[in-house]
């Protein structure tokens, strides 16, 4: 038994966890003519102008590095660094960021808690062995790509290759890699549905094409199982062969994938074909009653669709074939050429977009048929988005109340338009002094702003303003718009919400309801009531005391353990670029 090495960076598993691996780190394709000072003295020039791409695909198509060689530490890194203009630091300035931006999003503490981004497909994210540490990485780097690239919105591929990246790079070298990978020069990582959708389609034509016998017996087999072929490679296959694969996808392009996942497909093929062979010669020896009983056991398991999942994933687990003959099946298959490929995927994307038309032409005649096509059409494919919030990245900034975390907590509820402002103190009653006239002069200019109060309980709450407190001018007594909310964030996070929001239509809502906001040199109140004395929450005009109640506007819980508590200290935010 060969010892279990682990891969090269911190962030894997214990050696115990590890995939064990042989001691050899070098399996070419032709052992006598390479050996390992070619590799170094080939692999150690950083890809200088001598060495072409074609000298390079060349390579990796027959040379097969093993997963924990040292060389590997620098290997893909220098691939997507190799064209001239990625030496100008065409990311630098996003690279230089990155820390900051970490910061902002999770916290100098990394308290707040971030959930991966909507483009990421949930049901599909590989560790490759990661430890704890190493999935953190992953969810930054994608979090930070996420809020960068918002016109990516489904990039499932993005979450495995990050994890890969972490094997052999750091954190910040595989964020700068994830960035060049998503750029126009290469066409690896689809970035919208429609184009995932495509890509999904032309494979199941191509194997079709190439492989027909093949595409036949998977057909009977299960018809959802072409919706699988990216992840037999990225989630089932072993990493010995999954790592040479990227090695030769960085160089080149979807085509690898391409290739690679049909030769997968036509072996699952042939071991189905083989099993139902020996099948069928020990049933001929058993009496007609056995066999009866067997082919209802089998017609039984052929309709279970977890059974066939089960049956694909453990043989790609398990699949043990020379990784020499798997590339050179891989590069044999004939007339399959890199412009047939994305001319197959662009028919198929021009067809699902005719297809969106057509749907969306027909919406106006009859709903219930648009809806039923949608539905089939959703569930043929199968695809699972992620229902998340967007990434909120806070800077950092002065109180003495409230953390980063609360505001991360507070942004996801915020108007939309407001989410990419950043909260501004500017005002502060330990700084300003204690008078509600000295509060609203430096909130005057603001249209939105969180008031903030920490109690003698140390209990911290407030309210979010929707419009500005100048106009407590107009005649009006109570003024402010729906968007307008009361919250707490200490000892509990809780937010209550406009009545409004939860019935049926918005004028559904009774003339107290509608109280959000009143304002004069006395008090500062927030949310009404029938009773005029149930206000949610009332601020004296020394900022000293006040008062809070369930009202109707909010049907609010109290906001602080007692009824009248002291202000300790207060402070607003107001929204800034």
């Amino acid at each position: 038994m060969h010892p279990a090495l682990t891969t090269l960076t911190s962030i894997c598993e214990d050696t115990q966890n590890t995939v064990d691996v042989e001691r050899t780190e070098l399996k070419p394709f032709n052992r006598q003519l390479l050996n390992e000072e070619f590799l170094n003295k080939f692999l150690s020039i950083h890809f200088e102008d001598n060495v072409t791409l074609t000298n390079l695909k060349q390579f990796f198509r027959t040379t097969h590095l093993h997963i924990a060689h040292p060389l590997r530490s620098s290997l893909w890194f220098d691939i997507l660094h190799q064209e001239q203009k990625y030496k100008q630091y065409k990311f630098q300035q996003a690279v230089e960021r990155y820390p900051e931006d970490i910061r902002n999003i999770f916290g100098r503490r990394n308290d707040i808690i971030v959930r991966l981004p909507s483009c990421i497909d949930i049901n599909h994210l590989p560790n490759y062995h990661l430890n704890r540490k190493g999935q953190h990485a992953r969810t930054r780097i994608l979090s930070v790509f996420a809020y960068y690239h918002p016109d990516v919105t489904w990039a499932p591929l993005l979450a495995p290759i990050a994890a890969l990246y972490l094997h052999y790079m750091t954190e910040i070298d595989a964020y700068e890699s994830l960035l060049i990978l998503t750029s126009k020069n290469y066409n690896i990582i689809t970035q919208t549905e429609i184009q995932y959708q495509s890509l999904m389609c032309a494979f199941r034509s191509l194997l079709r094409r190439h492989y027909h016998s093949a595409y036949e017996i998977l057909s009977k087999y299960q018809q959802n199982i072409f919706d699988q072929w990216l992840w037999i490679l990225f989630e089932n296959l072993p990493l010995k062969y999954l790592t040479p694969i990227v090695d030769c996808l960085l160089i080149e392009d979807m085509k690898i994938l391409i290739r690679f996942s049909m030769i997968l497909m036509n072996h699952f093929a042939k071991f189905l074909s083989n099993q139902q062979f020996k099948h069928k010669r020990r049933y001929s020896i058993f009496h007609r009653d056995t066999y009866s009983r067997l082919s209802s056991m089998t017609s039984a398991m052929k309709e279970n669709s977890t059974t066939k999942n089960e049956v694909l994933i453990n043989y790609m687990q398990q699949f043990d074939f020379p990784i020499e003959k798997l590339f050179k099946q891989a590069f044999s298959i004939r007339n399959l050429r890199r412009k047939d490929i994305f001319r197959t995927i662009q028919i198929e994307e021009d067809k699902l977009k005719q297809e969106r038309r057509f749907l969306r032409s027909i919406s106006h005649n009859s709903e219930q048929h648009v809806s039923n096509s949608s539905s089939t059409t959703a569930s043929a494919r199968g695809y699972n988005h992620q229902n998340s919030t967007a990434i909120i990245m806070i800077r950092e900034f002065d109180t003495s109340i409230a953390s980063h975390s609360d505001f991360a907590y507070l942004w996801s509820f915020i108007p939309s338009r407001l989410t990419e402002f950043q909260p501004e103190r500017i005002y502060s009653s330990n700084i300003h002094g204690r008078r509600l006239r000295t509060l609203y002069d430096h909130v005057e200019f603001y249209e939105h702003c969180f008031i903030i109060i920490r109690n003698e309980l140390e209990e911290i709450f407030g309210v979010f303003c929707s419009s500005a407190l100048s106009s407590r001018s107009k005649a009006r007594l109570w003024f402010g718009t729906g968007e307008t909310f009361l919250f707490t964030l200490k000892p509990k996070r809780q937010v209550f919400k406009w009545v409004g929001y939860q019935k049926l239509t918005m004028g559904d809502t009774k003339p107290y309801e509608d109280y959000f906001i009143h304002a004069d040199d006395e008090y500062l109140q927030f949310g009404g009531s029938k009773e005029a004395l149930d206000v949610g929450l009332c601020i004296q005009h020394d900022l000293n005391e006040g008062s809070t109640k369930q009202c109707d506007t909010y049907a609010n819980k109290p906001l602080s353990s007692c009824e009248y508590f002291q202000i300790i200290e207060i402070e607003v935010f107001g929204f800034t670029r």
